[in-house]
């Protein structure tokens, strides 16, 4: 994800956000774009306190409402670990499961999609008899740049 040309990044997922909730027969609201917006200003986490002072309406039920609502429709993922939100590159795949690479030092997100990792977890979760209804991975540690930085 930071190997990106962002403006591009940004305008392909305004584009497919607004597809997810056409797909939905949801509206996507001002309040919701502004969310997503702030959102993809760049591939860092963003508490939603973060989120709220971005906005010219700084009203947490609404701000919450917004989150939650892209966050179901697959267009964000909750960083557990940081308890923030960013913005998921994979929108278009209803079967999608976020794996993060969390920098915890400039708190810059990757979004990685190994299959095989995934397919093995839940194989093992089902070998234990285990139906799993949310799944996600996080990894952290230190991005590239902030590595190359204290080199």
């Amino acid at each position: 994800m930071t190997n990106c040309d962002h403006t591009l990044c940004k305008t392909s997922a305004l584009k497919e956000a607004e597809r997810v909730c056409e797909q939905l027969g949801a509206r996507f609201t001002d309040q919701r774009r502004n969310v997503f917006e702030i959102l993809w200003q760049s591939h860092k986490a963003m508490t939603a306190a973060d989120i709220m002072n971005e906005m010219t309406n700084k009203q947490p039920p609404i701000t919450y409402r917004a989150l939650e609502f892209l966050k179901k429709s697959g267009l964000i993922h909750h960083v557990t670990s940081l308890n923030a939100y960013v913005g998921c590159i994979h929108a278009k795949d209803p079967n999608h499961i976020g794996q993060l690479l969390i920098c915890t030092n400039c708190h810059n997100i990757d979004e990685i999609e190994p299959k095989k990792a995934v397919s093995e977890l839940i194989k093992a979760a089902k070998n234990q008899d285990f139906t799993p209804s949310l799944t996600h991975i996080e990894m952290l540690g230190i991005c590239k740049t902030c590595n190359n930085a204290t080199s």
